[in-house]
């Protein structure tokens, strides 16, 4: 049985696996090493053989522990290039300015937490273990929070208008998030939770993302000072539009947070 992670949730509860997971981790150790380095780097992931990236992880931190150098940089290899091929296939060229550079900021990141989970912080990439997807989908979200918005112009228009988002939206709805996010400190602080959350925003429509996005990093919807930076001014629309767009995050965002808690 492959060794307990050692994260917990706010709760004090010990971070698992998924079954499957640890199924596959059982089966791989029983493996030969490089029969099992081949499987990692074989299969495509429809492929009835296919490994899973939380159990490639697994065995790349198992390495590191078990100071077995070699296997540790050709799993990590392995892991890249699986990392590299969801980046461009999330972040392409052709879809976004400064592709490039986004997808190396997520990639010096992930690199940055590998390190301190093999160095200093042994636990930091549990979470990783149990849904690899979903934490990089967090990962990626982090980095187009503080960096996507920027790199390209976006034209909008105000609502009501030609671009079919409907009425005003209320007041409450629009300080929902707030509330849910300020509601309860401890909730997060829990990294679990933040990834959650940035999963969330990252099924938004872009420009409900992007929104969200610049509103969490502390920049207000507008201001009457023309050298403030403003949400509306970043991308070029009015206020009633960011407030709309922000307060439609917001309820999709509950939405989506409470289904997830339910699970």
């Amino acid at each position: 049985m492959p060794a307990a992670l050692k994260r917990k949730d706010k709760d004090g509860k010990r971070y698992e696996r998924p079954p499957e997971i640890e199924a596959c981790i059982e089966t791989l150790d029983a493996l030969d090493a490089g029969v099992r380095l081949s499987r990692f780097d074989g299969a495509s992931k429809k492929h009835p053989q296919y490994v899973p990236t939380e159990a490639v992880l697994h065995f790349l931190r198992r390495a590191w522990v078990d100071g077995d150098q070699g296997q540790f940089e050709k799993i990590f290899r392995i892991l890249l290039k699986r990392i590299d091929q969801s980046l461009y296939s999330a972040i392409s060229d052709r879809r976004m300015d400064g592709a490039a550079d986004i997808r190396d900021e997520i990639r010096s990141r992930f690199v940055v937490l590998l390190t301190r989970d093999c160095n200093a912080h042994p636990g930091l990439l549990d979470f990783y273990e149990i849904r690899f997807d979903k934490a990089m989908v967090a990962l990626r979200t982090t980095v187009l929070r503080k960096i996507g918005p920027a790199t390209r112009k976006i034209k909008t228009v105000p609502l009501g208008s030609q671009d079919g988002e409907g009425p005003e939206i209320s007041a409450e709805v629009e300080s929902a998030l707030e509330d849910f996010l300020s509601g309860d400190p401890q909730k997060i602080d829990d990294p679990a939770f933040r990834l959650v959350l940035f999963a969330a925003i990252d099924q938004l429509p872009q420009d409900q993302k992007q929104v969200i996005g610049l509103f969490l990093q502390g920049i207000p919807n507008h201001s009457e000072d023309p050298d403030v930076m403003t949400i509306a001014r970043t991308l070029d629309c009015d206020e009633r539009t960011v407030r709309n767009r922000k307060a439609r995050a917001c309820k999709a965002l509950k939405a989506i947070l409470e289904k997830e808690a339910e699970l």
